[in-house]
C-alpha cells in the first residue's frame, strides 16, 4: 500500500517536473524568437538626416546643423532624406524642430519664399519670459512708452509673429538687468523691429510651449 502510495507521488512529481521543463523551453524559444525579431528590425533599420538644432524657413542647413540616425520606418522611409544624400548647403523650406526627422520635402536648393536674419537684441527681464530658451517660438510686441513718443496715439504693435529664438543670454538673465538675445526675424520685419527699439517697448511673449 504504502509502496503504492509512493509510486503514485513519484508520477505525480514527474508529471510536474515534465510540465514544468516544457514550460521552461517555451519560454526559452519565446525570448529566442523575440531576439530575432528584434534583431531582424535593427538589421531593416535605415540612416537618415535629423536635425540637431532647429531650423526655420531660409535657414542654410549646415554640417552642425544636422546628424545621422538610425530608425525603423519600414513604410515612410522613402519620405526621409538618407545620410547617404547630402544636403548640405540646401535651404529650409520651413520650420524644422531639433530632433525632428528631416523630410525631402522640407529643403530645397532654391528657396522662393521669404528669408529670416537673425537680429540681436537686448530686452528688459521683465518683458519675456524668466523661462524662455532656444529654439521655442515667441511673437514680438512694440508697446508706446508715452514720454518717449510724440505721437500720443500710438498703439501697441504686432511686429513679427512666431519667430524662433536663435540665442539667449543665460548669464545675462542670471545677473540682471537686461537679456541679450538673438531672434530669427522674417527680412521685412526688420527694419520695423529695429525702428521701435529705442523709441517703444519691446517685449517677448512665448506663443506654445
Amino acid at each position: 500500500m504504502n509502496n503504492l502510495n509512493l509510486d503514485s507521488i513519484k508520477e505525480v512529481a514527474l508529471k510536474r517536473a515534465t510540465a514544468k521543463t516544457y514550460f521552461a523551453i517555451a519560454l526559452l524559444l519565446l525570448s529566442l524568437f523575440a531576439a530575432f525579431a528584434i534583431t531582424g528590425k535593427a538589421n531593416r533599420s535605415v540612416a537618415i538626416w535629423s536635425a540637431s538644432s532647429d531650423l526655420v524657413a531660409g535657414d542654410l542647413i549646415t554640417k552642425s546643423s544636422i546628424k545621422r540616425v538610425k530608425v525603423f520606418l519600414p513604410e515612410s522611409s522613402s519620405k526621409y532624406l538618407s545620410a547617404n544624400s547630402r544636403i548640405e548647403n540646401q535651404i529650409a523650406t520651413r520650420r524644422i524642430v531639433s530632433g525632428e526627422l528631416i523630410p525631402s520635402s522640407a529643403i530645397s536648393t532654391n528657396f522662393e519664399g521669404e528669408s529670416v536674419r537673425s537680429v540681436p537684441l537686448r530686452i528688459s527681464r521683465n518683458d519675456l519670459p524668466s523661462d524662455l530658451t532656444s529654439g521655442q517660438s515667441v511673437d514680438i510686441y512694440s508697446l508706446p512708452q508715452p514720454d518717449l513718443n510724440s505721437q500720443k496715439n500710438q498703439k501697441t504693435e504686432l511686429i513679427s509673429e512666431a519667430v524662433i529664438v536663435e540665442s539667449i543670454d543665460i548669464k545675462s538673465r542670471d545677473m540682471g538687468g537686461d537679456i541679450g538675445i538673438v531672434l530669427k526675424i522674417p527680412e521685412p520685419d526688420v527694419i520695423s523691429l529695429l525702428s521701435s527699439v529705442n523709441s517703444s517697448r519691446i517685449v517677448v511673449v512665448r506663443n506654445a510651449i
